[in-house]
């Protein structure tokens, strides 16, 4: 059976599953009552995807970075049909440049170095005639290792608002082209700390100025030691920001999935007293070295994403994949992206959302 991953209480399940007879000797286990007793009956299910042009780390994506940098638009577009295909109706460009490159055309840095001509435009028209919307990622316009920069350096912050002026310009057309993602992060400790908050604050009036029907969307980390007490609502609402996609860290290693309930309810009850919306950052990888952090990334075994899918579907309105770009991939696409463990994982869900059991005798 593939327990990779399981949380604690879903261990103690299965134990008294197996003290009531499940896997009783020589009888065939009924594996849909299993797959029901463990997951319940409720199946929810992913709603959109980060999507990276070029990952920022090239040893997390050692399996899919080369791959994607020979995309063709053509390919960046057929990545955007797999993901409708699933039913993805959120996509979240992770960020428009990365080592002081851009991913398009841009006049304000050079253009990294990739087969595609326009991979941005690409996902946007793709996307359009799908009816997926789009937030592209301001940000790492700088040393993206180096958060602290974007928010102090005075030439990375006014390169970043020239990006969102820019693309705005360039591609505001698109109706697909739904937000703005402010990438470069701080952790949550208790609290957002105020340099953060104001950096937030002013990519949004940059946002309003330039493309003022956009979304707004931030996804830090730090989830599981927020403090959701008034202090919190208070920063929620100076943030501004239209919705807070925060990251499960179940992939990292820093909370089970058992925990997201908790962690996730209390989340619920501060956003509720305001107007932030609250989505979840569900991470479905793990790491090739069994350690957080070191080595490349994997896809998680589905009855793990299953797990995070059950305990945070009650508290948040879209749960976001970190992602689907070298993770998950179709057997067969057109535009192949990450190892073959990557289409395993794509062919667990497609039979998950089909209602067919994933537990595996």
């Amino acid at each position: 059976m593939s327990l990779l991953k399981f949380g604690r209480r879903t261990l103690w399940v299965l134990a008294v599953l197996v003290l009531a007879g499940f896997f009783a000797s020589g009888e065939a286990v009924d594996l849909m009552a299993l797959d029901e007793a463990i997951f319940g009956v409720d199946r929810p299910r992913i709603t959109g995807t980060f999507f990276d042009i070029q990952h920022h780390s090239s040893t997390e994506a050692i399996y899919w970075n080369y791959q994607a940098a020979a995309f063709t638009d053509e390919m960046w577009e057929q990545k955007v049909e797999e993901i409708a295909d699933l039913g993805m109706e959120y996509i979240v460009v992770m960020s428009v440049a990365l080592h002081y490159h851009a991913f398009y055309p841009s006049e304000i840095l050079p253009m990294f170095p990739l087969a595609a001509e326009d991979p941005i435009k690409a996902v946007l028209e793709a996307a359009q005639r799908r009816g997926v919307k789009v937030f592209l990622g301001a940000g790492f316009f700088g040393d993206w290792t180096n958060p602290w920069e974007s928010f102090t350096d005075r030439t990375v912050r006014e390169r970043t608002r020239l990006f969102i002026k820019e693309m705005s310009e360039r591609y505001g057309h698109y109706e697909s082209f739904y937000g703005f993602y402010w990438p470069n992060e701080l952790g949550i400790d208790g609290y957002f700390p105020q340099q953060f908050i104001n950096h937030v604050k002013e990519c949004n009036a940059w946002a309003k100025e330039y493309l003022p029907r956009a979304k707004t969307l931030i996804a830090p980390y730090g989830t599981n030691k927020v403090k959701a007490d008034d202090r919190y609502v208070a920063q929620l609402k100076e943030l501004g920001v239209d919705i807070i996609a925060y990251q499960d860290e179940v992939g990292v290693m820093k909370t089970d999935p058992d925990q997201l309930y908790g962690i996730f309810k209390k989340l619920k009850e501060a956003h509720d007293k305001t107007d932030v919306a609250l989505w979840a950052d569900m991470e479905i990888f793990t790491f090739s070295s069994g350690s957080a952090y070191s080595g490349a990334l994997l896809p998680a075994d589905i009855n793990r994403i299953r797990l995070q899918l059950k305990e945070l579907a009650p508290f948040v309105e879209e749960i976001i994949c970190y992602q689907y770009i070298g993770l998950m991939d179709k057997p067969g696409s057109l535009a192949p992206l990450g190892p073959v463990s990557a289409q395993q994982l794509y062919v667990d869900y497609v039979n998950y959302l089909e209602g067919l059991p994933t537990i595996k005798m």
